[in-house]
């Protein structure tokens, strides 16, 4: 994430609140903390896009005052996480997160 401008950190997370790896910048937020508050809201979320119909929920952002988050799913699994600062730039997260899923969805499906 060291590509992203204003990336706080960024993590992978099991659907159970888990997680696998984290990288935290400078600025020490509790990363996995903020994301297992946000686990079961975001596996009702993707639950509830698939019911409605609306098909496979491929990104989930949260904006606030002072911070962002940016979800994307892996797998049905996991998923991955990035913490912005207020400012940070949410498109460049968006296309490294993308990449990044590309990625690890080999790697994340047994």
């Amino acid at each position: 994430m060291s590509k992203v401008d204003g990336a706080v950190g960024a993590l992978i997370m099991g659907v159970d609140g888990i997680s696998v790896e984290q990288f935290t910048g400078s600025n020490h937020h509790d990363l996995e903390a903020i994301a297992a508050e946000f686990t079961f809201p975001l596996q009702k979320t993707f639950k509830t896009s698939t019911e409605a119909g609306l098909s496979t929920l491929q990104e989930m952002t949260v904006i606030g005052s002072e911070m962002s988050l940016l979800f994307r799913p892996i797998t049905p699994e996991y998923f991955i996480i990035v913490l912005l600062e207020a400012g940070g730039n949410i498109g460049r997260a968006r296309f490294e997160l993308r990449k990044a899923q590309l990625m690890l969805e080999e790697e994340f499906s047994f």
